[in-house]
């Protein structure tokens, strides 16, 4: 079993980054009737405030309810879906890897985002889990554990790649599970790290 994370692995920053940079500060310049720029601050301060390691971050109903929005999220995003852009390797890679290993996502992102972001790729995936919605927790090393109990495979059994080294390379690890780190970059180096999910499949292969 191949596990993936979603945002940075499977799709690049764009689709989040419009929503959270873009759209959600448009709403409340017109919410509260101030400037693009003013709202823009407001709302970035706001998202550092609480941080990406609180569940309230990943929470688009907790933002659209904090700001008195009058939108419906799921119609929302699926508004600006065309928005969702895939990593160039994407595709070939995950053809290649399904006819070999079952696969499946465990992602931070909240299930409505989830389902957005995957759902040109939903027919590669056994399962998708996201942690915060479906856990109530961030990814941690229970999070895997307990996505493994789901499908009924061990943490050994599974290999999981991301492009975070503590969310996805270290708690995986830790976990029981044969972790990969995406650094597209190409700044870390190691047996575990790979520039793209093209060098991945070539590892999980066996051809690198």
């Amino acid at each position: 079993m191949i596990s993936f994370d979603v945002d940075g692995t499977l799709v690049t920053s764009s689709f989040a980054d419009m929503i959270w940079l873009e759209v959600m500060p448009q709403l409340a310049s017109e919410r509260l009737g101030i400037p693009l720029e003013d709202a823009k601050s407001i709302l970035l301060a706001d998202y550092k405030s609480i941080g990406s390691n609180r569940l309230e971050w990943y929470d688009i109903y907790y933002w659209i309810k904090k700001y008195h929005l009058d939108v419906n999220p799921k119609n929302l995003l699926r508004e600006y879906k065309e928005a969702v852009t895939f990593f160039p390797e994407v595709l070939d890679v995950l053809d290649d890897l399904k006819d070999n290993f079952d696969l499946m996502v465990i992602s931070n992102s909240s299930r409505l985002f989830l389902e957005i972001t995957t759902d040109a790729l939903k027919g590669y995936f056994r399962h998708a889990f996201s942690t915060v919605s479906d856990f109530n927790m961030m990814k941690s090393v229970d999070s895997y554990k307990l996505a493994c109990e789901k499908i009924g495979a061990l943490p050994q059994e599974v290999a999981h790649v991301g492009d975070s080294h503590e969310l996805d390379y270290v708690r995986a690890r830790r976990a029981g599970m044969r972790s990969y780190l995406v650094d597209r970059s190409g700044y870390r180096k190691g047996r575990f790290i790979v520039k793209d999910l093209k060098e991945f499949k070539a590892k999980i292969l066996g051809k690198a």
